[in-house]
C-alpha cells in the first residue's frame, strides 16, 4: 500500500522586530493578487534551482508540444506520451528511481500527473509545483497556479503573453531547491496561442521531499 509522504516546512528567523516589518513590506509589494507565502522566508537568498532528469509533454496538445519545444531548447530531456505514461514508467522512470529519486517535470492532462504523483509518494517525492490551464470566455486561458511563492510570481508572468505555454518551460526550469514558502496565484492570458479545449493542462515539478 503507498504511504504519503510529509511535507516539512522550513521557518526563517528574523533578527528584529524592525527587519521582519521591512521584509513583510516588500515581499508584500512583489506578491500577485491572491498569492500567499511565508513572508519571512522571503528575505532568504534564492536557492540552486531543481535538476530536472526529464520533462515530460503530450503529443495530443499543441500547448504541450510548444512546452516541449523550449524546453530541448535549454538542453533538458524530454519525453514524449500520447496520453498514457505506463511505457514512461515502466521503461525508463521506475528504474531511475529505483537508483535515486529524481525530479520530473511536464505539462500533460491530468491523467498522467495523477499517476505519477501517486507513484511518487512510495519514492518520498510530491509535486512541489502545479498549475491548472484551461479555456475561458473570449478565447482565454485561465491559470492557477501552487507552489513555492518565487515560481508562482514567475508562472503569472509568464503567462501574461499569447506564447505561454513556451514561457511555463522557463518557468518550471527554474523550480527553487528551496521549497519552504508557498504561494498560489491565478493569471488569464488574453489572445492565447493553443488554447486547451478538450480537456485542462496540468503544468507540474514533482521532487523530492526536503527535510529539516
Amino acid at each position: 500500500m503507498m504511504t504519503t509522504a510529509k511535507l516539512f516546512a522550513r521557518e526563517a528567523s528574523m533578527t528584529s522586530r524592525r527587519e521582519f516589518v521591512k521584509a513583510g513590506l516588500t515581499a508584500s509589494a512583489l506578491l500577485p493578487i491572491g498569492a500567499h507565502a511565508d513572508l519571512a522566508a522571503l528575505e532568504e537568498s534564492p536557492a540552486a534551482s531543481v535538476s530536472l532528469y526529464r520533462v515530460l509533454y503530450d503529443t495530443r496538445f499543441p500547448a504541450s508540444v510548444a512546452f516541449a519545444r523550449r524546453a530541448a531548447a535549454r538542453g533538458l530531456a524530454v519525453h514524449a506520451i500520447a496520453g498514457d505514461m505506463t511505457r514512461f514508467w515502466y521503461d525508463d522512470l521506475y528504474h531511475r528511481w529505483r537508483k535515486e529519486p529524481a525530479a520530473i517535470a511536464g505539462l500533460t492532462a491530468h491523467g498522467a500527473l495523477f499517476c505519477l504523483e501517486r507513484l511518487a509518494w512510495e519514492q518520498r517525492m510530491q509535486v512541489v509545483y502545479r498549475g491548472e490551464h484551461g479555456p475561458a470566455v473570449g478565447g482565454c486561458v485561465a491559470h492557477h497556479f501552487e507552489g513555492p511563492a518565487p515560481l508562482t510570481r514567475a508562472a503569472v508572468a509568464a503567462t501574461a503573453g499569447a506564447a505561454w505555454a513556451a514561457d511555463l518551460a522557463d518557468v518550471v526550469a527554474e523550480c527553487p531547491g528551496d521549497r519552504a514558502y508557498r504561494g498560489t496565484a491565478r493569471s488569464s492570458t488574453a489572445r492565447a496561442l493553443n488554447v486547451p479545449t478538450s480537456e485542462p493542462l496540468f503544468s507540474w515539478v514533482i521532487a523530492p521531499v526536503l527535510r529539516v
